[in-house]
This record gives C-alpha cells, sequence and structure tokens, in this order.
C-alpha cells in the first residue's frame, strides 16, 4: 500500500518535471528561432537570472487554472486551462522582467515562448490525460440516496460517463444495498442519507478498499480541518468556529480595498463604453440598484449594470432569472455572459458593503425563503457577500441552492488569503464559460436520460429493485 502512494508521488513529480523542462526548452527554442540558432549574450542571460521565478510562477498557475489535477477534465477545459496558464505567465514574466531591469529580453523571444508553450503543453498534457483515463478506466457504480439521487446520478451521466458507469440507484433502506455494494467500485452517498446507514456503508467501503464520494451536510462541512484534541487520554476533535478572527477581517479589507481600486482603474474604459451602449440602445438607466444582503443580515443596495427591460418585476415580482428569459435584453445577454454587469459592484466593495471574495448577496426575498427551506442558509451571512466566490467559480448559474451553500460554508471554513487570491484568478477562467452563467434550465427526467443515452441501470425506488 506505501509501495503504491509512493509510486504515485514519483509519477506526479514526474509530470511536473517535464512540465518545467517544456517551460525552459520554449524559452530555448525561441531564443534560437528569433536569432537564427546564434543569440547573443547580452540577450539570453537576463533570462537565465529569472528561470527560477519563471518555474515558480509556472507552478502556481498551473494549481490556480486547474492543471494539476486533469483527470475529470475535458479536452476543451484542459486546453483552455492551458491557455490561461500560459497568458497568465506571458504577463507575470514581462512583470518580472521589468523590475529585474532585464530589458534586453526581447519582446518577441517572450511571445513566441508563449507560443511554444501553449503547443507543447497542450500536447503533453493530452498524453498524461490519455495515461490517466487509460489507468482510471470506467468504473461500476452505485448512488446512494433518496430525493438527491436523481439529481446526481444526472450530473454523471451527464459530465462523467466515461469514468463512472452507473450501475445500481437505490434508497438508504433498500433491501439490496449489500449485494449492489458487493458489485461496484464506486459509492455515491447523498447528503439525505441517515448517519446511521452512511456510517455503515463508509465502512464497507473502506474494508473493501472501494472509492467513496460523500455529498457533505453541515455536520460533515464542521468537521473539515478539525484539530486533534483531547481530554485527558480520551481523543477529540475540537470543530472551529465558523467565522473570520479580527486579524483575518482587517487583511480581507486591505485586500478589498487593493483589488477593487485596481479593478476599478483596469475596467474604468470598460466600465464607459459599457454605460454608453446601455444608454444609446434603449435609453433608460444605465444602473440598477438592488437590495441585498450581506454581513449579519444588513441589507444594503447592490449595483449593477441593467441588463433587463426597465420595471421588469412590476408585474411578475422577485422571480430568479431563466437561460431565455425575454425580460434580458440583447446587450444584457451578452454583459451577463461576460460578467460585466458585476463591475460596478467594485464602487460596493470599496464603500465596505462586500468583499471582492465571499456568498453571493441574494435578495431579503429570496434569503427569507431560503431560509426556510435550507436551514444552513443562515451561516452565508457569518461573512461578507461577495463578488465572486467558491459557488461561482466551482458551481454554475444552475446550482443548486442546497450546493451553493454547501461551497459558502466550505469556503468560510477554509478562509486565508491565499485561498481569496486563488479564487479572484479562478473567476477569470470561469468569466467566458457559457454553462456557468446560462440560467436555471428545465431538466428531463432521469428515466427519459436514460433512454437517451441507451445505459442500463437498475432505478431502486421501493428495495426490490426494476
Amino acid at each position: 500500500m506505501k509501495k503504491n502512494g509512493f509510486v504515485t508521488e514519483l509519477y506526479k513529480i514526474a509530470i511536473y518535471l517535464v512540465d518545467v523542462v517544456l517551460i525552459l526548452l520554449s524559452i530555448y527554442l525561441a531564443f534560437m528561432f528569433r536569432y537564427n540558432f546564434n543569440p547573443p549574450k547580452f540577450n539570453y542571460e537576463p533570462v537565465l537570472q529569472i528561470l527560477p521565478l519563471i518555474v515558480l510562477a509556472f507552478l502556481i498557475f498551473m494549481y490556480v487554472f486547474g492543471l494539476s489535477n486533469i483527470l475529470k477534465l475535458s479536452v476543451g477545459e484542459i486546453i483552455y486551462s492551458t491557455f490561461l496558464t500560459v497568458i497568465a505567465m506571458l504577463i507575470t514574466t514581462a512583470f518580472i522582467t521589468f523590475f529585474a531591469r532585464g530589458f534586453s529580453y526581447p519582446r518577441t523571444v517572450l511571445i513566441i515562448s508563449s507560443v511554444f508553450q501553449f503547443v507543447l503543453l497542450v500536447f503533453w498534457r493530452m498524453i498524461v490525460w490519455k495515461i490517466k483515463r487509460a489507468a482510471h478506466g470506467v468504473k461500476t457504480a452505485l448512488v446512494i440516496g433518496n430525493d438527491v439521487a436523481e439529481t446526481v446520478t444526472k450530473k454523471v451521466l451527464l459530465k462523467h460517463r466515461d469514468l463512472y458507469d452507473i450501475k445500481y440507484i437505490c434508497n438508504s433502506d433498500s433491501c439490496n444495498l449489500d449485494e449492489y455494494l458487493d458489485k461496484v467500485e464506486v459509492v455515491f452517498i447523498c447528503n439525505d442519507v441517515e448517519l446511521e446507514i452512511k456510517n455503515k456503508i463508509v465502512d464497507n467501503c473502506l474494508t473493501d478498499r472501494k472509492s467513496v464520494y460523500i455529498i457533505p451536510d453541515i455536520y460533515e462541512i464542521a468537521l473539515l480541518n478539525s484539530k486533534l484534541n483531547r481530554i485527558d487520554d480520551v481523543p477529540m476533535l475540537k470543530v472551529q468556529k465558523l467565522g473570520l478572527t479580527l486579524e483575518q477581517r482587517f487583511a480581507k479589507r486591505v485586500l478589498d480595498i487593493v483589488i477593487s481600486l485596481i479593478g476599478v482603474i483596469l475596467s474604468s474604459p470598460i466600465m464607459v463604453v459599457t454605460a454608453m451602449i446601455i444608454k444609446f440602445t434603449d435609453g433608460g438607466n444605465i444602473f440598477y440598484g438592488q437590495e441585498r444582503v450581506t454581513l449579519n443580515e444588513k441589507k444594503f443596495k447592490v449595483l449593477k449594470f441593467r441588463t433587463m427591460i426597465m420595471n421588469a418585476e412590476k408585474l411578475t415580482g422577485p422571480v430568479l432569472a431563466g437561460e431565455d428569459d425575454p425580460r434580458i435584453t440583447k446587450i444584457g445577454k451578452f454583459i451577463r455572459a461576460t460578467r460585466i454587469d458585476e463591475l460596478p459592484q467594485l464602487f460596493n466593495i470599496l464603500k465596505g458593503d462586500m468583499s471582492v471574495v465571499g456568498p453571493r448577496p441574494e435578495r431579503p426575498f429570496f434569503v427569507d425563503q431560503f431560509k426556510k427551506e435550507i436551514p444552513e442558509y443562515k451561516y452565508r451571512t457569518i461573512v461578507k457577500a461577495g463578488l465572486t466566490g467558491l459557488a461561482q467559480v466551482l458551481g454554475k448559474y444552475t446550482t443548486t441552492a442546497e450546493d451553493k451553500v454547501r461551497y459558502d460554508i466550505m469556503y468560510i471554513k477554509n478562509y486565508s488569503i491565499l485561498l481569496d487570491l486563488k479564487l479572484i484568478l479562478q473567476t477569470v477562467k470561469i468569466m467566458f464559460m457559457k454553462e456557468s452563467s446560462s440560467g436555471v434550465k428545465n431538466e428531463v427526467s432521469l428515466k427519459n436520460l436514460v433512454d437517451m443515452l441507451n445505459v442500463e441501470i437498475t432505478i431502486d425506488e421501493d428495495g426490490k429493485g426494476k
């Protein structure tokens, strides 16, 4: 077992070493290409001095943009993530070169090396992806849950059918549960499974060395980052309090001011052009102020570019936007898809009503509604609302309110300045990903989806199997 773990770690290190070699090879090839295989010493010496910083920057951006774990990524996601990594490295290298006074590092070499990096890294990462997929194979799976099982199954079928072959779906009280567990390699446990049964299933999976995935409830999330403690000789886990310390709040506020000021300066041209287009398109208001809830359920006016027709909710009242919502203007669709409508919230951050990173601010009407339906919803206002957050980076527009709450609580439990910086960079990645910004969808039923995909799944709804 230890030997397998050691081999796995060596494999990971080998992949990273090849990555670094390809980065350095790209720079070398760029110099050779630019100077006809005879680069002047004056040009390449400054590069040698900053190579460690270039490598460090690559490793950081590779991690931030998700290239450290590519098994569940699609080919398009790998190419997109590699592109973002290379662009981020290009900007960082130019920045490092400027402050290192390496003006002899030709810009043409910098650009050519980026092209080589992109091509070589995509080619190499596709090889690694193929190897990982082949090693993983298609594993037989069981989904255990009550009301949530159908949703989880559809997610797996639509996104990861090439990794998991779901054979059975059953309730937590199914009399066939033990039989199903014996026949699969992977088990998905939904959050609505009773704790006693969940413990039994996990014990079974650990004994048989099966992979098990659990949708966490507040109990499991509370145990994250718990510290080992003891009373006399009795081992205990101390559950950390939710919320930020005084020092963390101060550091977060400083980061908010710095990031929002930089954001306002850099996005000013975009905001000016957007304001002019909105005004000239239909003559209505440029901005849209809406009451939202933030820290300690304090209410404030969030500022956004208007993307809907004037007085859109006059007749309907508060409703969530759909994917093809007729209230959204033509230019509004583009503004929403590119997240430009959120830019004025930088002023909310400067004012102190919001943070750059945190749970998205919701309207009082929906807060009251969700608090009745989702008991854990109240924990979201332990920190300031944010422009972006873990739920926005890892979720989608169609992600359920329950799952968004889980992401938000996990963010609060794992908070750090480094996590905020990571999420800010990852927000850039999702800005142009359509599925993250699309509206609420009316999905097909599980049985219809199974028929459409022509897969065989035993759906055990009453403990007898079907």
